[in-house]
């Protein structure tokens, strides 16, 4: 089993979507402190988590890249339909980000450390050195 615990810095960092709002300009840097969020528990949670994350961000570059093409695209009816797209896009990041939100307190508006908390380590062996490794085991409980 293998715990990873998230990490997040409690200042927000402007996101570079066409929705996002301009971040304000501070005098000066504010400290920052680590907190936890999350832990999951099982290596499959951390699998649908990572997959999970995978899926925003490539939401997220699929709305920047859509978002460039409507500035470059000349033809109104074109653009148009791009918007449109980009509006649904939109929209179904917008409620994939409030479920990881809530689901594991996670957001595209911040940064994130990964810890390792517990990690287990194999390697192949033959049923004679498996065998001796078992032995070895039971002997240091």
């Amino acid at each position: 089993m293998r715990l990873l615990t998230l990490l997040a810095p409690l200042s927000l960092l402007a996101a570079t979507l066409p929705a996002a709002q301009p971040a304000a300009k501070a005098d000066a840097p504010k400290a920052q402190k680590l907190v936890q969020v999350s832990t999951l528990n099982t290596i499959e949670a951390n699998r649908e988590f990572q997959a999970n994350v995978q899926l925003l961000q490539a939401q997220r570059q699929a709305a920047v890249e859509l978002n460039t093409a409507i500035e470059r695209e000349k033809d109104s009816a074109k653009q148009k339909e791009l918007k449109g797209r980009l509006e649904a896009l939109m929209a179904k990041l917008n409620e994939n980000n409030a479920l990881m939100r809530k689901t594991y307190g996670f957001s595209l508006d911040r940064n994130y450390s990964v810890v390792i908390e517990k990690a287990h380590v194999y390697m192949f062996v033959t049923e004679e050195e498996a065998a001796q490794l078992e032995q070895a085991a039971a002997k240091k409980k």
